[in-house]
């Protein structure tokens, strides 16, 4: 097969243009019709995961760069950017898993990593490109605190709570304070479920047009590799090394309390995961009354069941309760391939 000077096979650079074309189609539906934009966001860089699945990481590249620069010649460069930086990593990085056949874990772990870093950067961008600094982004000023003690105050909730406009606006400012020192917690939940629903994305639509992509992992199955539980121990650590011997250094309770955070809700997965594998265990006929006792519990504790779970995945992690075989998956054509986890 002839070869292009950047290594790329002449059959992949024929699919990269095409589907490079169809990317900017998706990108620009994305764009100008914002009814359709959340969904087109979530599948406008399947045609690059496509072909970073067949040919490799380097013609994906190429086929994302490609689109990237007529997105921007057809809009604005700050549209343009702002996409790209927030969707090339993922599209990416699950295009590589189904081709290196990597596990569902692995490859929404990565995925995860490079949204969190689209977004940084996306953010970056706006601070010294656009001018927009990171209080506007994350803080609540004085003149919305005020407003909204206002809106309280005419709603009668003020009177209601027995509370004076002061109390009141110390009250939120002191929530909004909590929660701009939780914003990295938050970041890189909001990226792990961006990239978990981009890989499920790509699962559904790729399998309906008969796409032969690598078994998706069943959620009774679901195990992060072992190596992950260290990042729950460190934040845990540090916040209560924090609480107990640096109270002075407030830093470090918060840098804890975000890994804290951010790693119980990676491992609630793995906690409904391992929820799932003992509801298998029972007879058919009380399967389904057992998942439904379960999502009922969720529901009636307004979701606080979730820490619960999400405690049994650490310690899953750290026991393998389900005593999995984590040996890699003997795909259909016979091959193994290393996870590498």
């Amino acid at each position: 097969m002839v070869q292009s000077r950047f290594g790329l096979e002449t059959k992949a650079i024929t699919e990269g243009a095409v589907m490079a074309t169809l990317t900017v189609i998706l990108g620009l539906t994305g764009v100008y019709l914002p009814l359709l934009s959340p969904v087109v966001m979530l599948i406008w860089t399947l045609p690059v995961v496509l072909v970073c699945m067949r040919h490799g990481m380097r013609a994906g590249v190429a086929t994302i760069a490609v689109a990237g620069v007529v997105i921007m010649s057809l809009t604005t460069p700050i549209t343009a950017f702002n996409m790209m930086l927030r969707s090339a990593g993922p599209g990416l990085l699950i295009g590589c898993g189904f081709h290196f056949k990597w596990r569902t874990e692995k490859t929404v772990l990565y995925a995860s990593l490079a949204s969190f870093a689209g977004i940084v950067a996306d953010m970056l961008v706006s601070v010294f490109v656009m001018g927009i600094s990171l209080q506007e982004i994350f803080f609540f000023d004085g003149d919305m605190v005020d407003e909204l003690v206002q809106m309280f105050a005419d709603y009668g909730l003020l009177s209601a709570q027995n509370l004076s406009p002061a109390e009141m606006a110390a009250y939120i400012t002191e929530i909004t304070t909590t929660m701009t020192l939780m914003v990295p917690a938050m970041l890189l939940i909001y990226s792990l479920l961006s990239a978990l629903t981009n890989y499920l994305a790509a699962n559904l639509v790729l399998r309906k047009l008969k796409v032969p992509l690598p078994p998706m992992t069943k959620l009774s199955t679901f195990r992060l590799p072992v190596s992950v539980v260290f990042g729950f121990l460190l934040g845990f650590g540090l916040t209560v090394v924090g609480n107990s011997f640096f109270p002075d250094i407030p830093l470090l309770v918060t840098a804890g309390q975000n890994l804290t955070i951010f790693f119980l809700v990676v491992y609630m997965i793995q906690g409904l995961g391992l929820v799932y594998f003992f509801i298998g265990k029972a007879s058919p006929s009380m399967q389904g009354a057992l998942r439904f006792a379960l999502l009922a519990l969720i529901v009636l504790t307004v979701f606080n069941a979730l820490v619960f779970i999400g405690y049994a995945g650490v310690a899953d992690a750290l026991f393998d309760f389900r005593r999995l075989d984590m040996a890699p998956e003997i795909y259909k054509d016979g091959r193994k391939h290393e996870e590498g986890d």
